[in-house]
């Protein structure tokens, strides 16, 4: 059930994000055992009546929930037709640059990475970093759900389109994209555009966010039902629409370049 921020703000009490069932969780180094884990995640979208809302949502520790909220830090510069906007400030309603022309963010979802905290489901057990697209670009810091747009010339004979999508976790290369563990809470968000698109964060390609169709066609009905009403723009998550790019890894990408 979504709670207003007010009710219930974000906190860095490891207490906050647990409650009772037969999962074991460690939080700061300690075993809790009968605890499964859970995240909080704000939100703020425009409403279907174009007023804005802001809530706040307990839900699972687990990838597909997580991955709404978790691909870029704090500080993160969005490019949008006003310029470069911390992914922090940006609101509803902001117009930001992507590889279609501008788009209306309609969506953003936030959350924290915790050091030392470890369960057998949540993604967020490191961060990426990667160095900004140019002198005057800061490093990139990155969640595990982040999607890099990879380009290349046979893509389209290949594939019939310019780009894929691919995790900045595949391209891990412990030089130029290293995987981290801060010591400390580090803020993490994701936006969504009223059309799913590539935007460009530090200067780097990326997707705003969508949740895919494997997700939509894999979850149960409740899960569908808590994942829907934390997207209050939405009447269906079918609604998010087509992909920008196909998704792929890797692995797939370097297969078809030899092909």
């Amino acid at each position: 059930m979504a709670q207003t921020s007010t009710d219930h703000p974000v906190t860095t009490d490891f207490n906050a994000y647990a409650v009772s069932t037969d999962k074991v969780a460690t939080f700061d180094g300690q075993p809790r055992r009968d605890l499964p884990v859970t995240r909080l995640i704000e939100a703020t979208a425009i409403n279907p009546d174009h007023s804005v809302s802001d809530q706040t949502f307990t839900v699972p520790a687990t990838p597909s929930f997580e991955a709404c909220a978790s691909a870029f830090a704090r500080g993160t510069l969005i490019s949008t037709v006003m310029g470069p906007i911390a992914v922090e400030d940006l609101i509803p309603g902001d117009l930001v640059e992507t590889h279609r022309g501008p788009q209306q963010l309609v969506w953003k979802g936030s959350t924290q990475y915790l050091p030392n905290f470890v369960s057998e489901t949540t993604s967020l057990t490191h961060l990426l970093r990667l160095p900004g697209a140019g002198m005057d670009q800061g490093d990139l810091i990155l969640g595990p759900a982040a999607r890099l747009v990879i380009r290349h010339d046979r893509f389209a004979d290949l594939l019939n389109c310019d780009a894929v999508l691919a995790p900045a976790s595949d391209y891990v290369d412990g030089d130029r994209i290293l995987q981290i563990t801060p010591p400390g809470p580090v803020q993490l968000y994701h936006v969504a555009l009223k059309r799913h698109g590539i935007i460009r964060a530090n200067g780097h390609e990326l997707e705003s966010y969508h949740p895919g169709r494997v997700f939509a066609s894999e979850v149960g009905t409740s899960v569908r039902a808590v994942m829907l009403s934390m997207f209050t723009h939405l009447n269906d998550l079918d609604a998010f629409g087509d992909l920008a790019f196909p998704r792929t890894t890797r692995e797939a990408i370097e297969t078809l370049r030899v092909a």
